[in-house]
């Protein structure tokens, strides 16, 4: 059974602080109604202009960032949720908004640092201890982090986060499906529609057993390492610079579509550095191209455990669990896209189309299709959209 997603910290929400000279309000108004019509480049126009004229306005700033962080600027979004944090000292939005992303790249020890951080300013927040013990999932094993989940809930009982996460933790980590199917339906009696009340509910239709005897082990996971890409495991000492020229080389074939060469080097490539990303992006790629849609999976998911922020690399995986049949794998991918980018109108389009297969799902089917026509009214799909929803009717 594959692990699922869990809550991470933030979602992408615009904030007003309560900071700030006031200078600049009408644009900072319309900045924020920019990026809620989808329009980032002008929103980050008019924040920055917001910040020529007040450069001590925390929510101009704070906004920019987010801004960044959605736009893929991750290095500057954090230079700009650190500079806020700094002057906001009693506000732990931008501190989760710092922890969110080093969590989304594997790097659990500064998101552990940031944490603590977030603590000594608000050591009751159930959001900050929800994700120190994520951050615990991966650093001293699942058990840490279900006790620390226990204090969670012992102190807000309908935090839904910590509930979804402690029903994954007890299903997929420490192996007790009993347990993990009670923590879903107390989340499902309390949590709003969001995009995991589905993965919640079609956990609920699996067939549940009870766990053996046999002890599980919970030792915190080291570095999630790629499986073995295709191809021969090497024996020699592995070679960054082999890498680095195995992906050049393999781009070049890729380019002019010499397939089986491109093929050849990127997993040469992967040999010589597993955590090269784009190599497993780019080899699933032409695995899909060539029909391989089970070793295409495989590239993509070493992608996701190499670089969990990949969205085009959990794209191409929604699709291909969705081809596969695995419809309820590929909703998680597509649900987890649009949970950090709310506007990825090929997602939407994906969910769409596989509520659509299920009459119980048509009304979701009718959101997400409708969602993809307001971002994208011209897109491949628009007129067939258009068709279906008409029909609906």
């Amino acid at each position: 059974m594959k692990k699922l997603s869990l809550f991470m910290l933030t979602g992408i929400v615009l904030v007003t602080l309560a900071l700030g000279t006031g200078c600049g309000r009408d644009p900072l108004d319309a900045g924020i109604k920019a990026v809620e019509n989808g329009n980032l480049p002008k929103a980050e126009a008019l924040f920055a202009k917001v910040l020529e004229q007040d450069p001590g306005n925390v929510s101009a700033l704070m906004n920019l960032s987010i801004v960044r962080l959605k736009t893929g600027n991750t290095e500057a979004a954090l230079s700009g949720f650190r500079q806020v944090a700094d002057q906001a000292m009693e506000d732990v939005r931008p501190l989760a908004y710092m922890a969110d992303i080093y969590m989304d790249n594997n790097r659990w020890r500064e998101a552990a640092e940031i944490l603590n951080e977030a603590t000594r300013r608000d050591s009751r927040s159930p959001a900050i201890m929800t994700a120190q013990a994520l951050v615990e999932l991966y650093t001293t094993g699942a058990a840490s982090a279900r006790d620390r989940l226990v204090h969670v809930l012992a102190m807000a009982p309908s935090y839904a986060p910590a509930l979804f996460n402690m029903a994954v933790i007890e299903r997929d980590w420490l192996k007790n499906p009993v347990e993990g199917r009670k923590y879903f339906q107390r989340y499902l009696a309390i949590a709003k529609n969001d995009s995991h009340t589905p993965i919640a509910r079609a956990a609920l239709l699996e067939r549940t057993t009870p766990p053996t005897r046999k002890a599980v082990s919970t030792e915190a996971p080291s570095t999630p390492a790629p499986k073995p890409a295709p191809g021969p495991v090497p024996t020699t000492v592995r070679d960054p610079k082999i890498a680095t020229e195995s992906f050049t080389l393999a781009v070049r074939y890729h380019q002019s579509h010499d397939t089986e060469k491109a093929i050849r080097e990127y997993s040469r490539a992967i040999q010589n550095d597993p955590m090269r990303a784009s190599a497993h992006f780019n080899l699933g790629l032409l695995l899909r191209e060539k029909g391989d849609l089970e070793k295409a999976r495989d590239s993509f998911e070493h992608a996701l455990e190499c670089a969990p922020g990949m969205t085009d690399a959990r794209y191409m995986l929604g699709l291909i669990l969705n081809t596969l049949g695995d419809d309820f794998r590929a909703i998680t991918q597509f649900t987890t896209i649009l949970e950090k980018v709310p506007n990825h109108a090929a997602s939407h389009l994906a969910l769409g189309l596989i509520y659509k297969k299920d009459k119980a799902k048509l009304a979701l089917a009718r959101k997400e299709l409708s969602r993809y026509l307001e971002l994208e009214p011209d897109g491949a799909s628009a007129k067939e959209v258009k068709n279906w929803l008409k029909y609906q009717r």
